[in-house]
Order: C-alpha cells, then sequence, then structure tokens
C-alpha cells in the first residue's frame, strides 16, 4: 500500500523539514550539530518506518492499528509542516517581489497548520463514528405494483478487519442499525474483507445477526478486495480464499450474486423483480472479473432489474448500454472519505463517486460505504441507505 507512493511520502517528510531548518533555524546562533541532529531525527524515523512499509510483502497489516498508528503520526508530523512552508515560501517570495518586510505567509502557515492537526485528528477519531443512515426514494419505471414501496438497505464497503481492535462497537451498531431499519431486502454491494477471509473468521456469529434479526433475503457481490488479490501467494491461494470467501458468505445467510441474478416474489407470488449481481468491473488497476452477459442471461426485457456492481465507474459506458437495469446499486469509492467544500477526492476519478444519479429514467447509487482499508472520514461519514421504490408515474 505505501510502496506506491513512498517517494511522495519521503518528499513530504523531508522537504518541508529542510525548508525550515534552512530559512528558520540555521541563521540561530545557538543552532548546534546536536539540536541540528534532534531537528531531523523524528524525520529520520518516520521515513525508516515508511521505508520498512514499504518494503513489506503484505499489503496491509493484520493489526490494522499498526497502520492506522503510522498514517495518523505521518499526517500530524508531515502534513502541517507542509502546509507552512508552502505557505511561508509563497509569502518570501511576496516579501522579495514587493520589497515588505513582514512574510504574512508563515503567519497564515501556522494558522491552517493548527487546523490540519485538529482535522487529522478528527478524521481518524470522531468521523469514522459518525454514521448517517440516508432515506432515498427511487421512481421505477415498470415496477409491479407488488413492490410499490418496497424498503432496500443498502450498505458495502465494510472492510471488516479495519474495525478489529479499533472501532468494534460500530461494527456492532452498524449492523444493529440495519436491523432497526424494517428492511425487505438487503443488498451488500462488495468489499467484506481486507486481504483475506481469515480475517472474517472471529465476526461469524455478529454477520450472522443481519440475516437471523431480520428474516429477508440479504443478497451480496464481490468487491475488489473480496478476490484475495492484495493478498501474497500463488494464484492457486488466492483462489482458495476466494473459494473460503463464498463459503462464508453463504455460512452466515447472505446470498452472493457472482454473475448471476435471482428472482425477488411478492407475497402473493404473482411478480416479481430481478435481484442481479455481477462480478467487480476491473478499470485499469483491477482485474475485470465483470460478465454481463451471464448475469443477465435469461432475463426478459420488461423485467424489473436492480443490478449490483461494486465499481460505478461503467455505469454510462457499459451496464446503461448492455442491460435493462432500471437501478444500480455501488459501492467502492467511499464517497472520497474526505469532503472540504464540497471538494472529494474520488470526484477526481469518478464521474458518479458518491449519491444518486439519473439518466433517461434509469438510477444509480452510490454508497459511501460503513467502512474502508484505513478508517479516516472528513466530511464524508459511514453510511447505511434506505431506498424506497416508487412506482414512477
Amino acid at each position: 500500500m505505501v510502496a506506491k507512493i513512498i517517494i511522495l511520502i519521503i518528499l513530504a517528510i523531508v522537504l518541508p523539514d529542510l525548508y525550515i531548518d534552512m530559512h528558520y533555524l540555521r541563521h540561530r546562533a545557538n543552532y548546534n550539530l546536536w539540536k541540528r541532529l534532534v531537528w531531523w531525527t523524528p524525520a529520520t524515523i518516520i521515513m525508516i518506518v515508511s521505508l520498512h512499509f514499504a518494503f513489506s510483502k503484505e499489503f496491509a497489516p493484520d493489526d490494522m492499528r499498526i497502520l492506522v498508528g503510522y498514517v495518523m503520526i505521518l499526517g500530524i508530523f508531515a502534513v502541517p509542516k507542509m502546509i507552512f512552508s508552502v505557505c511561508s515560501f509563497l509569502g518570501w517570495r511576496h516579501c522579495v517581489y514587493h520589497k515588505t518586510p513582514h512574510n504574512w505567509g508563515s503567519i497564515i502557515g501556522i494558522l491552517l497548520s493548527v487546523v490540519s492537526v485538529i482535522m487529522i485528528v478528527y478524521g481518524f477519531t470522531i468521523g469514522p463514528r459518525k454514521l448517517k443512515v440516508v432515506n432515498v426514494e427511487i421512481p421505477i419505471k415498470g415496477l409491479p405494483q407488488s413492490f410499490n414501496g418496497l424498503r432496500i438497505v443498502l450498505f458495502s464497503d465494510a472492510h471488516i478487519n479495519s474495525f478489529h481492535n479499533i472501532m468494534e462497537d460500530c461494527l456492532i451498531r452498524d449492523i444493529d442499525t440495519i436491523s432497526t431499519l424494517k428492511p425487505d431486502i438487503i443488498c451488500f454491494a462488495g468489499d467484506l474483507q481486507n486481504i483475506k477471509p481469515s480475517e472474517l473468521y472471529r465476526y461469524k456469529n455478529l454477520l450472522s445477526r443481519i440475516a437471523k434479526n431480520t428474516n429477508v433475503p440479504v443478497y451480496s457481490i464481490l468487491g475488489n478486495h473480496d478476490y484475495s488479490m492484495y493478498q501474497t501467494g500463488t494464484p492457486q491461494e488466492k483462489a482458495s480464499n476466494e473459494r473460503k470467501l463464498r463459503e462464508y458468505e453463504k455460512s452466515i445467510g447472505w446470498q452472493l450474486l457472482n454473475n448471476e441474478h435471482k428472482a425477488y416474489y411478492s407475497a402473493n407470488h404473482k411478480d416479481s423483480i430481478i435481484i442481479a449481481g455481477e462480478g467487480n468491473c476491473g478499470t485499469g488497476r483491477f482485474p475485470d472479473w465483470s460478465d454481463m452477459k451471464k448475469t443477465m442471461r435469461g432475463v426478459k426485457k420488461n423485467d424489473c432489474v436492480i443490478l449490483m456492481q461494486h465499481d460505478p465507474m461503467t455505469w454510462q459506458s457499459r451496464i446503461l448500454p448492455k442491460s435493462n437495469a432500471a437501478l444500480t446499486l455501488s459501492g467502492h469509492t467511499h464517497g472520497g472519505q474526505i469532503s472540504i467544500f464540497g471538494l472529494r477526492p474520488s470526484a477526481l476519478v469518478y464521474p458518479n463517486d458518491r449519491g444518486l444519479y439519473e439518466k433517461q429514467g434509469r438510477y444509480l447509487y452510490v454508497t459511501s460505504g460503513i467502512g474502508a482499508l484505513l478508517p479516516f472520514r472528513l466530511g464524508v461519514p459511514p453510511e447505511i441507505t434506505v431506498i424506497t421504490l416508487k412506482i414512477k408515474k
């Protein structure tokens, strides 16, 4: 995980320290060798730890407290100094250009640095604990009368191991919340694990409560993390872990849809809608496990279809032209996990990264998920969505 951005991490650690050393510390009369060593020691330690993570064979440690602690310390250590250095540098250049004595950039940099520390601490400690239940009403063309008012509870991106030893109380709260929402159908849009299914075994009784307590169908699909692609090992070991995950989801009462569909019938068995689940559609970085033709085999043109696809990237380019899905349910983006004045990093990559989208009377809903590999949330709270289907008039 760290290996992909190790150069940026080292630059973020070294350059601000070097700038502050050269512009603020080196010119002091009492700034001797020992004080310089004290100044550079924290940066050196963090660089060594960063390199350790970068060269580790594991994508992420089994104990996520290690990774969370590292990223939090890195953020508190590097981000404020980087912000201060940029502001100070710009202020210094302003002083040189306009021949003014006061570098107001330094003052602004200090204030923004303090704000950044508060935001980082909040994002790791309070943000992930603020669950939001979102209620959405969606008009569906061709929805049978029997399903007018059908309630679908959607959740995604649990990344269960990231709750372990950190926020297990939040996971219990999320599962209990699902039970209280009186769903007719529950849909899980992928990424149950981080790396391997052994992370899930200790939570079997807890996750089983979703199906047991609600007594309604729980449909699920696989996300990119569920294929064990981040695990070090042979292709055979990865395939074995994928089979174990499928067996695990079956054992907790979930109905995994992997490029297939099932009919969901009304109480009188006269009407039905199609619940379809497609393998994760890789877009560049990820392999493509999707098969729309197989998923929709046997589905009629006038059937009302709800499709689950973990990655929303190809909703407009592939799902709309190649299926008759009236509603697509996705996750994967985590809503960017950060939103500052409405600006989200995920929006730079995904045209449909969070919330409800409509095109020609067909809909996509992208949930922000209840978890993440790295449990940081700022302006994008964990989310469980209640979708109420209505007949489109």
